[in-house]
C-alpha cells in the first residue's frame, strides 16, 4: 500500500486557478500598482504631481512643496474576473501608511509602510476524482494553497539643491511571510505538506525633479541593494485526521481521532536559504504641464526588470517570474482653486489611462534553464477620482475608481478588474519648538 509520504510527493496537475488573479501565482506575486488614492486616480507610476499642485505623496523630490506635517492612509478594495472560470476574486487591504515632515520647505523627511507584493494561490485539481489502487477505488482530491505577501517600510529624504531642481532618497526595507500547504484527500482524510517563506531584502531608489518654463520633469531610478531572499522552512507531512488544518493534538467528535504522525514524534523542520529571488532595477520619466494654473495634464513612462535567478526549489506550482514590465501612464487633474470659498472650488477632479506589458519566464525542466515566454501579459485600463480639501492646512480625503482588463495569451484568456480606493490625509503644524512666554 502506498505510504502517506509518498502520496504527498505526487507530481500535481491543476486544472482549477482561482487566487487573487493568475498573476498573483507568477514569482512573489502581484505588485501594488499604486500606494495612495491620489496617484491611483491618474494612473501614475508615482512621480508627476498628483496629491495636490506640485506634489507628489510618491515622490519625495516634491515634498518640499509642503507647508505642513501630512499623516496619510489609505485604503483599497480589488475585485477581477477571470472570463474562462466566470470566477469572481476579491480582496481588500490597506493600501498604504504614510508620514511626510517638511523641514523650511527645503527638506523633508518620510516614513512608508505598505503592501510591496500579494500573493495569495488555491489550486484545485478536478481531472481524476477517484482512481484505481489495489482494485479498490479511492476518491482523490488535489489542492495547492499559498498566502501571504511581502510589505515595504520606506524610509524618504529630500533636499533643494538649487532653484526649481529637487532630489530625493528612498530606502526601502521589504520583510514578510508566505505559508504553503500541499493537500492529498483520500477518502475525505487530508494528507498535508506545510512550509513557510521567511522573506527580507533592501531596495534603494533615487528621485529627481526639475521646474522649467515649458513643464517640469521627474525622473527616479531603484535598485536592489540587498536582492529579496528567503528562509523556507519545510515541516513534516502528516495526516491531518481531525480536518482542522493544523499538525495538533486535539481530538474532534466530528472527524474522531489524532493526527498521526503524533507532533512529538516528527523530525524537526528543515531550513535553507534561497537567495535571488527578487533582483529588481527601474528607470521612469515623467512630465507635467500647468495649464491655467488649475489644470495639469502629465505623462509618464517607466521600464522594470528582474535580474534574479528565482531558484527552482522556490515552492511554486506555476514557476512563473515576471522578467520586465512596462508602464505608461497619461493623467489630467482640475485642481482647487485656493483663493475661492465656494463649496465646489475646493475638489479635485482626476482622471488618467494605465497602459503596461509583462513579459514573463519559466523554468524549463529537460534544459534545466529559464526560458522566456512568447506571449506578454497586457493590461490597459482607466481610471477616474476626486478628492476634496478641508480647512486651511489641507487636510484632504480622497476616492479613486480603477477599471481595465489584463489578457493573458494562450493561458487564461482575458481578467477584468475593478478598483476602488480611498484614502485620508490630515496636516498640521507639528514638531515646532514652541517659545514659553
Amino acid at each position: 500500500m502506498l505510504h502517506p509520504k509518498n502520496l504527498i510527493q505526487v507530481s500535481f496537475l491543476f486544472s482549477l486557478v482561482f487566487s487573487q488573479g493568475p498573476l498573483n501565482s507568477f514569482g512573489i506575486g502581484n505588485y501594488q500598482r499604486w500606494s495612495s488614492p491620489s496617484q491611483g486616480g491618474i494612473g501614475s507610476i508615482g512621480l508627476v504631481p498628483s496629491f495636490q499642485n506640485q506634489i507628489s505623496l510618491s515622490n519625495p523630490a516634491t515634498w518640499s512643496n509642503l507647508k505642513y506635517t501630512h499623516l496619510s492612509v489609505s485604503y483599497n478594495g480589488l475585485e477581477s474576473k477571470i472570463n474562462k472560470s466566470k470566477a469572481n476574486n476579491s480582496f481588500s487591504n490597506l493600501q498604504s501608511a504614510q508620514l511626510i515632515i517638511p523641514i523650511k520647505q527645503k527638506y523633508s523627511l518620510g516614513i512608508e509602510l505598505h503592501p510591496y507584493a500579494y500573493q495569495q494561490v488555491i489550486l484545485a485539481d478536478t481531472l481524476y476524482e477517484n482512481i484505481l489502487v489495489f482494485d479498490d477505488t479511492i476518491s482523490i482530491k488535489k489542492e495547492y494553497e499559498q498566502a501571504g505577501g511581502i510589505m515595504a517600510f520606506d524610509l524618504s529624504m529630500s533636499a533643494s539643491l538649487f532653484k526649481g531642481n529637487d532630489v530625493g532618497l528612498t530606502m526601502q526595507l521589504l520583510f514578510g511571510s508566505s505559508r504553503q500547504n500541499n493537500s492529498l484527500v483520500l477518502n475525505q482524510i487530508p494528507y498535508s505538506h506545510t512550509s513557510r517563506l521567511n522573506y527580507s531584502g533592501v531596495n534603494t531608489i533615487i528621485y529627481i525633479s526639475q521646474k522649467s518654463s515649458f513643464g517640469n520633469f521627474y525622473f527616479k531610478s531603484s535598485l536592489s541593494l540587498n536582492p529579496l531572499e528567503a528562509i523556507h522552512t519545510k515541516m513534516y507531512p502528516y495526516d491531518d485526521t481531525n480536518n482542522n488544518g493544523y499538525h495538533d493534538f486535539t481530538y474532534s467528535l466530528l472527524n474522531p481521532g489524532y493526527d498521526f504522525p503524533h507532533p512529538n514524534d516528527i523530525p524537526s523542520p528543515t531550513e535553507s536559504r534561497i537567495t535571488s529571488i527578487h533582483d529588481k532595477s527601474s528607470v521612469g520619466i515623467g512630465l507635467s504641464k500647468n495649464i491655467l494654473n488649475r489644470i495639469q495634464i502629465s505623462g509618464e513612462f517607466e521600464r522594470s526588470k528582474d535580474h534574479s535567478s528565482f531558484d527552482i526549489q522556490l515552492p511554486n506550482s506555476f514557476n512563473y517570474r515576471i522578467k520586465s514590465n512596462e508602464n505608461i501612464s497619461f493623467g489630467f487633474i482640475w485642481y482647487p482653486n485656493d483663493l475661492s470659498y465656494n463649496f465646489i472650488d475646493n475638489f479635485t477632479f482626476r482622471s488618467g489611462i494605465a497602459i503596461s506589458n509583462i513579459s514573463f519566464d519559466e523554468y524549463d525542466f529537460n534544459t534545466q534553464s529559464r526560458i522566456d515566454n512568447k506571449n506578454d501579459i497586457t493590461q490597459f485600463g482607466y481610471t477616474i477620482g476626486f478628492g476634496y480639501k478641508f480647512k486651511n492646512v489641507g487636510n484632504q480625503i480622497d476616492f479613486t475608481y480603477y477599471s481595465g482588463f489584463r489578457d493573458y495569451p494562450d493561458i487564461y484568456g482575458d481578467e477584468k478588474l475593478r478598483q476602488f480606493q480611498i484614502g485620508l490625509n490630515i496636516a498640521d503644524i507639528w514638531f515646532i519648538k514652541r517659545r514659553q512666554r
